[in-house]
């Protein structure tokens, strides 16, 4: 075989394994450019979806500032409601005491009031009333309890409407006026109206 044979061969062995290597490079360019692909479309796929999510979060959150703000401005409005019909309710039944404090049958209620608050305490007492109920009490005092003594005296106090019984030692009191009566009425009625517009 003469040199210039092997040579040849040698030249064609050298440019086969450069294809070769030219085809291995070409394939494993392929795969990667492929690989690359799929990467690049699940960063995107990955990037869309935590967009999305963001865009949720912030809308889920503005939902709930506005839903919430949307609650206690409800809340707000029927609490103010409730305070309003209270306060009628009270008005009314303020200016009813009023008028019964001077209507003709008020002098038989004060008379009722005083003579079951002296026979509760059943002792000798001092029955506290406004100048012009201690007046007609003192007037009336055959109407009230027997049994004990009684001394009526025009109360320190401001009282719309009934009396004020004490022991004479002081340790003792009953409170029949019409005010206490509608501060008493008025714990009821207070829960009794929070009920009925749903606040409780």
């Amino acid at each position: 075989m003469s040199q210039e044979t092997v040579e040849n061969q040698l030249i064609d062995r050298t440019i086969a394994q450069r294809n070769k290597i030219i085809e291995d490079a070409k394939a494993k360019a392929a795969k990667i450019a492929k690989n690359a692909k799929a990467e690049k479309k699940r960063i995107e796929a990955m990037t869309d979806e935590a967009i999305v999510n963001v865009i949720g979060g912030e809308l889920r959150a503005v939902h709930d500032r506005v839903v919430g703000s949307a609650q206690l401005q409800g809340r707000r409005i029927v609490m103010e409601a409730r305070i309003e019909v209270i306060e009628k309710v009270f008005k009314k039944a303020a200016d009813a005491v009023k008028a019964a404090v001077v209507g003709t049958e008020y002098n038989g209620y004060l008379i009722k009031m005083a003579a079951e608050s002296i026979s509760t305490l059943n002792e000798d007492c001092i029955v506290y009333a406004n100048a012009k109920d201690a007046k007609y009490l003192k007037s009336n005092m055959e109407q009230l309890a027997v049994g004990v003594k009684i001394k009526i005296e025009t109360s320190p106090e401001d009282i719309v409407g009934g009396v004020k019984i004490v022991n004479l030692e002081g340790t003792k009191t009953i409170t029949s006026t019409l005010d206490a009566r509608l501060n008493a009425a008025n714990e009821g009625l207070t829960s009794e109206v929070a009920e009925k517009l749903g606040v409780i």
